[in-house]
């Protein structure tokens, strides 16, 4: 039977514009995660009814909750999205259109009020009634803002609570086939990204070190693509010598200050993706292991658009034990197994994105 229920959808805005113009694989991430981070910021004890893409529909059947928990509820979880894109631009090492462009997605969030009636499909809870349509259709409006909280008349008429202070109604309506006339009240959102703190990267490189091993390579491959292979963790397997297996400590893209694993027969150090500079000639990053004993370097440099010029470098900790150890037992097992990830490097970019191939491996 039907009964009554708040009816809740925030709607990631610049979804498909985002979807069709950039890489494929990191997009769907980080729209994954955005889409993850508004389902935990629930606070409300709201229900998902469905994932619609670029919008999570939440219900709450029973008495309609206070407007200032409803505001609070869409505060969070604009906070919450604009706190992760901060992250993506602060902490991004990846050059794709897709982490370059992520920031400029928005956050709208749509609340009505009405009758809705469930039912089952498998183990979800799916909603059917006009109401539904309603809230569906409002996704769709002539609100003159990117990010906003939009609250039909039958939110606000059905509840008398004070709402939140930095909530500024707006009125407006829209107009739709086979319903007719929707009113509502909007806020924006935007004044609340003053709420957003994001700390900056730390530095984690050697500030005492000495130059172990250095060595440059002309690959017959365009930069970008090497660079990307060289960011992609679950990568080094089919490149660096030694490595059986790669395991990364959390689900995000690899960023600045991701830790990963990487399993060897000689030790299984945690390695913190480090310091990143790029500009339009050149791209580098480093890598530091979490003892802070050892540092690489990554460089490529743009020879032209099919040839670039790599450059490997890595210090070790400028300490007379660490050096006598290192001199003693591993200096020759890791330089021969630096000029086979070298080696092995250049092969692989050079077969699957050197000229005449048809670009990044899927």
């Amino acid at each position: 039977m039907e009964q009554n229920t708040l009816l809740f959808i925030p709607d990631i805005s610049g979804f498909t514009k985002f979807i069709t113009e950039t890489e494929i694989n990191h997009s769907q991430h980080i729209i994954s995660e955005l889409l993850e981070l508004i389902i935990d910021a629930n606070q409300l004890g709201l229900q998902v009814s469905e994932v619609e893409g670029d919008a999570i529909f939440f219900y709450r059947p029973g008495d309609i909750p206070y407007l200032a928990d409803i505001a609070e509820q869409a505060k969070k979880m604009f906070v919450d999205f604009h706190t992760r894109l901060k992250m993506y631009e602060l902490y991004r090492i990846c050059q794709c259109r897709a982490c370059k462009t992520a920031q400029n997605l928005t956050l709208k969030i749509i609340a009505h009020y009405g009758q809705a009636q469930a039912y089952k499909v498998k183990d979800h809870d799916k909603l059917i009634g006009k109401d539904v349509i309603t809230v569906h259709r409002l996704l769709k409006n002539n609100v003159p803002e990117n990010e906003y909280l939009l609250l039909t008349d039958e939110v606000l008429n059905n509840n008398n609570s004070e709402i939140s202070q930095w909530v500024r109604l707006q009125p407006g309506h829209d107009t739709y086939d086979e319903i007719g006339k929707v009113s509502y009240k909007y806020s924006t959102l935007t004044p609340l990204i003053d709420e957003v703190e994001v700390k900056p990267p730390e530095d984690v490189t050697l500030p005492d070190s000495f130059l172990l091993y250095s060595r440059q390579e002309e690959i017959n491959a365009p930069m970008e693509e090497i660079y990307a292979l060289l960011i992609d963790l679950e990568s080094k397997k089919k490149w660096q010598s030694g490595i059986k297996d790669v395991v990364i400590h959390d689900n995000q893209l690899n960023h600045i200050g991701t830790v990963h694993r990487c399993l060897t027969d000689h030790g299984n150090p945690d390695i913190i993706t480090a310091n990143v500079k790029v500009t339009e000639s050149s791209m580098e990053f480093w890598e530091v292991d979490a003892k802070k004993v050892f540092a690489s370097r990554y460089r490529v440099d743009k020879i032209n658009d099919n040839k670039t010029l790599l450059t490997f470098d890595t210090y070790i900790k400028n300490n007379f034990i660490t050096k006598l150890v290192l001199k003693l037992f591993m200096e020759k097992k890791l330089i021969r197994g630096f000029n086979e990830s070298i080696a092995n490097l250049k092969k692989y970019s050079e077969e699957n994105f050197g000229a005449g191939t048809h670009g990044r491996e899927k």
